[in-house]
């Protein structure tokens, strides 16, 4: 199981940092959320990495063989590949995971969503995380009106990666970027675009508020 996670973690993060494709291939990694709170991330890659051809069959068994093997331990239908796609030059990878737990567990990184509330329950240390709004606003934690009812996205990225993240709701705050070594960009009402520009071989946390 170690040798078959650490194959597929290669190729996700070879893909993670590929960049683009052309023609309608999508631009970057996406995260989003189905009705029933299932996360959906869409992996974008380009098949040429210059030193090392990446080959869609090679991959699709490597990541159906992890999956089978993450579901065999935690449950039927727990994590699921829905598709493997060759487009212009970039190969696109769907995964849908059951739950934010499932997405953190296959990946051994963070993604949280759920209450500010919560959140802070969990031991996430909100109050010395800087926040600005839509409107370019900065502000805290204590500061936000009725900010025990909101809810909260946290995700956990690598240095050089790039994440669009679809919310579920009505985007008001991102962590401020000047703060973190990232770049937080609002897309729309209900999108961010995160970038991680922190120094290479470190992960980050992003904090999204929304309701």
């Amino acid at each position: 199981m170690r040798r078959a996670a650490g194959i597929l973690g290669l190729t996700i993060l070879l893909l993670g940092l590929a960049g683009c494709g052309e023609g309608q291939a999508p631009e970057i990694n996406t995260l989003s959320f189905g009705k029933d709170g299932e996360v959906i991330h869409r992996i974008v890659g380009k098949t040429d990495q210059n030193y090392y051809q990446i080959e869609p069959a090679a991959l699709e068994e490597f990541a159906v063989s992890r999956v089978e093997e993450y579901c065999a331990e935690n449950g039927e239908k727990k994590v699921a590949l829905e598709a493997v796609e060759e487009k212009s030059g970039s190969i696109v990878m769907d995964f849908k995971y059951a739950s934010p737990e499932d997405y953190s567990n296959f990946n051994h990184r963070v993604l949280y969503a759920g209450t500010i509330e919560s959140a802070a329950d969990e031991g996430y240390e909100l109050e010395a995380v800087p926040f600005v709004s839509i409107q370019g606003q900065a502000s805290e934690i204590g500061y936000i009106e009725d900010w025990d009812k909101k809810k909260m996205f946290i995700l956990e990225t690598k240095s050089g990666e790039e994440m669009l993240v679809n919310l579920p709701g009505k985007t008001l705050y991102v962590n401020q970027s000047a703060h973190s070594g990232q770049e937080l960009t609002f897309v729309g009402k209900k999108g961010v675009k995160i970038s991680n520009q922190e120094e290479a071989g470190t992960t980050s946390l992003s904090y999204i508020i929304y309701e």
